[in-house]
């Protein structure tokens, strides 16, 4: 498997190596799941196992007859791997301590007392290829005359059970209130290292970087593997994570437990975090009333003091409720709902926050060190007085504008080492003004095997498979700043996939100085729309992500080449490079809106230019479209699931709903016992019932079979009639590819409404699927207002949509 080979050697040795020499090797299982992309550690370790070598070839490497070619590159770095995961994941169980015991249980094969002289030989040869090909130092553990064979193998995994008993004494002689103070912790084992024994070069390595990144700040201790081992140690005792419920779209909710440090994790139910969260809370889990805090930008935290009127309530519990003091509900599974109570909802409040220590929080990561430095989305500056922090970026002052408790750089981009400081103290972080290009090893595609698409059925499928264009001649707008920060955003933080709630926080965060915007769902959908993103369900779990979709090209004939896939800065540079290499130009198509994203066009004079730049670019081209279709029948009895939630249509979410019998609607259903995503009945008088894995693509199907006009073209842009209803997002994107022009969230007379901009040939393409009513008239509103009212007889007016001199009298004249 030579992918996870270099997956490896990138990982492990290359990324650490670029900030100095490397003297040990964390394997989280977190990677795992992250390499192969499964949701459960037992499905990565059985793809761990089938990636390397079989076991008569790991006895030849072990025993150290079959050794590594001089010269050669490693084909054995995954071997490696292997044996420093295998003995720090939470598999092992605590008694499992001998080397060769850990490998049989593994590998199914006796190693008792097999001889280990090839792992030396593999250290070595990997030391030597890291510095002569890379320049990188492997710092390789002096050998130990009783564990001569295995010693450096030992020495280099972290944290192992040696390491692990040497942090549990530590825990001893650190007051609880304290067990997560950083300084605290380095202060202890600089002072009384005697108190935890006899210590592995891989810890020492591992506490030297953790102390390293302690004295930089921006909180970046907590992302090394000795802070993820000492929380780890920390977590077996001390119930300290807390359970976050976020809203997702058509009105459904996520639950998560998040931890002090690290990602939030999703879980099923509460109880499935009762035994890590502190005691008050696990006692409101087990009452099945849970108070709920707001956090703002639809994010709620589980507390166990302050009544509220936000609830997570068990079933059992809301059964009970008089629903006259119910405002809204919406249930999160089969067991749990989130009921909003009558009273004061004040939507706009701040979140509560407590005093933070000094120092960066939070922005998006651009490689090893630096940070994305466009505002909103820049790291935030706390301190225990906000109005004495002062930050300078290259040198020069920046005005900072305070939210809760943090101040944040005032809108713009930012680029170099920001410098914070307050009360005499400082901390600087660098930043960059883009997103880094992503490689093709980096990004995690999309897979069936663990992944569900959204559009479902109506994957990769297009209402016509021919390649003309048909370019929009309506008026179009340069992408506001706004959008454009968010799609670097997005393009850092989904290379290697990205939970949706957490998509969705960085459009909320983008948009919160702009007083004026779209949805967040709207302004995420377009993304996925413009083919930037990939919105899928995971198979074994309900919870949502988002992919980042592959850069490809579609030839639309020999001297024009449509670009497909994201573009954010970094991508456009290199194809703008690449395009006056080859002797042609890129063009920018851009939207309908200021935020729909653009559209990027090579132009050659010839086919032989035109290969030059798909050479040049490192562009494959898209995939043929297959026909869609309308709907796709899946009959399939219910048996076994329960109604969570049922459409209501005006609004275009589904409400919590536990009705016994499904009569007429759309209903959100859940299998209660089983790990599984949600699906959607359509169930009409008359019809037989259909079911869906996508909520989406079930609003589209449910209203095509209730009949009627679902969407409407008019003045060059279709939009839909019912409330929350979308086309696919394939249908989309070609649409996009035939127009070069990018659908997205429109301001029409002071309502937003997600258009598709398209020439009568799509229309009439997409109108053999879905029906689509076409009105030649102008928008309504007030210039309908004006042009009906006979007060305005003989006035005209200028309609800027239509270029067009409107009369009162119904007559249009041309501009």
């Amino acid at each position: 498997m030579a992918s996870f080979e270099e997956e490896c050697i990138e990982r492990y040795f290359l990324a650490p190596g670029s900030s100095g020499p490397i003297g040990s090797v964390y394997v989280a299982d977190e990677d795992l799941l992250e390499i192969f992309g499964v949701a459960e550690l037992e499905q990565a370790r059985r793809q761990l196992i089938k990636s390397i070598p079989h076991v008569t070839i790991l006895r030849s490497r072990f025993s150290g007859l079959t050794s590594p070619l001089q010269g050669r590159p490693p084909d054995y770095v995954r071997i490696l791997v292997f044996l420093c995961w295998m003995q720090t994941t939470k598999m092992r169980q605590r008694g499992d301590r001998d080397f060769r015991q850990l490998m049989s249980k593994q590998l199914g094969e006796d190693f008792t007392g097999f001889k280990m002289n090839g792992l030396d030989m593999m250290w070595e040869h990997l030391q030597e290829f890291l510095q002569r090909v890379h320049g990188i130092e492997l710092v390789l553990p002096d050998i130990v005359p009783s564990i001569s064979r295995i010693g450096r193998t030992l020495q280099m995994a972290f944290p192992t059970w040696r390491d692990k008993a040497a942090l549990r004494k530590l825990r001893q002689y650190i007051a609880s209130d304290h067990l997560l103070d950083p300084l605290m912790i380095a202060n202890r084992i600089n002072t009384s290292r005697y108190l935890l024994g006899d210590t592995m070069q891989s810890f020492e390595y591992n506490f030297e970087k953790f102390d390293t990144a302690r004295k930089r700040g921006h909180r970046e201790h907590e992302a090394t593997p000795f802070w993820q081992a000492w929380y780890g140690v920390v977590a077996e005792q001390a119930s300290i994570e807390e359970i976050e419920v976020v809203e997702s779209d058509f009105g459904g909710y996520e639950l998560f437990r998040v931890p002090p440090v690290g990602e939030r994790v999703p879980i099923l139910t509460p109880e499935d975090a009762a035994k890590l969260v502190p005691k008050p809370l696990a006692r409101l889990i087990s009452s099945g009333l849970i108070f709920l805090e707001r956090l703002g930008h639809g994010r709620y935290r589980a507390q166990a003091k302050t009544p509220s009127d936000i609830l997570l309530m068990h079933v059992s519990k809301f059964a009970q409720c008089d629903r006259t003091t119910i405002r809204s509900s919406v249930a999160v599974n089969a067991s749990w709902v989130v009921v909003s109570t009558r009273g004061r909802l004040d939507e706009t409040a701040p979140a509560a926050l407590g005093k933070r220590e000094f120092g960066w929080h939070d922005g998006i990561r651009v490689g090893t060190s630096a940070y994305l430095g466009r505002s909103p989305l820049t790291p935030t500056i706390a301190g225990p007085l906000p109005e004495a922090i002062k930050v300078e970026v290259g040198g020069r002052s920046v005005e900072l504008l305070r939210v809760g408790d943090e101040m944040v750089l005032s809108p713009g981009v930012y680029s170099g080492t920001a410098l914070a400081r307050s009360l005499g103290k400082s901390q600087e972080i660098l930043m960059v003004a883009r997103a880094n290009e992503v490689g093709v090893t980096r990004r995690l595609a999309f897979g069936l095997a663990r992944d569900i698409p959204e559009d479902d059925f109506h994957q990769g499928t297009a209402p016509s498979t021919g390649s003309e264009l048909e370019i929009w001649s309506g008026d179009r707008v340069q992408p506001c700043d706004e959008l454009v920060t968010i799609g670097e955003g997005l393009y850092e933080r989904t290379a290697r996939g990205l939970p949706f709630s957490e998509a969705v926080e960085i459009v909320r965060r983008a948009i919160r100085f702009t007083e004026n915007h779209p949805s967040e769902w709207d302004i995420l959908r377009s993304f996925a729309d413009a083919g930037w993103l990939e919105s899928t369900f995971l198979r074994h779990f309900p919870a949502r992500r988002v992919l980042q979709r592959e850069l490809s090209a579609h030839s639309v004939d020999e001297t024009t080449v449509v670009i497909c896939g994201p573009t954010p800065l970094a991508v456009v540079d290199r194809l703008s490079v690449a395009a006056r290499a080859a002797g042609g130009a890129l063009e920018t198509w851009n939207g309908a809106s200021s935020w729909s994203l653009p559209r990027y066009v090579f132009r050659a004079s010839s086919d032989s230019v035109r290969r030059e730049f798909l050479r040049r670019a490192e562009l494959a081209e898209m995939p043929e479209w297959r026909a869609a279709v309308p709907d796709r029948a899946d009959h399939g009895d219910p048996h076994g699931f329960r109604v969570v939630g049922k459409l209501v249509r005006e609004r275009g979410f589904f409400a919590a709903t536990f009705d016994k019998q499904m009569t007429d609607g759309l209903y959100r259903i859940e299998r209660p016992e089983g790990r599984i995503h949600f699906y959607y009945r359509s169930v009409i008088p008359g019809k037989l019932d259909q079911n869906y894995v996508s909520p989406s693509v079930a609003l589209l199907s449910h209203h095509l079979r209730l009949g009627g006009d679902i969407f409407e073209f008019r003045d060059g842009v279709v939009f839909a009639r019912a409330a929350g209803v979308k086309l696919p997002s394939s249908w989309a994107r070609w649409a996009s590819n035939v127009s070069l022009c990018n659908p997205g969230p429109s301001n029409v007379s002071g309502v937003w409404r997600y258009e598709y901009p398209a020439g009568d040939g799509a229309v009439g393409a997409i109108s053999k699927l879905v029906p689509i009513s076409k009105k030649t008239g102008l928008p309504s509103g007030w210039r309908e207002s004006f042009v009906r009212s006979a007060s305005n007889r003989d006035r005209k007016i200028y309609d800027n949509r239509s270029r067009q001199v409107r009369a009162a009298t119904g007559m249009h004249g041309k501009n």
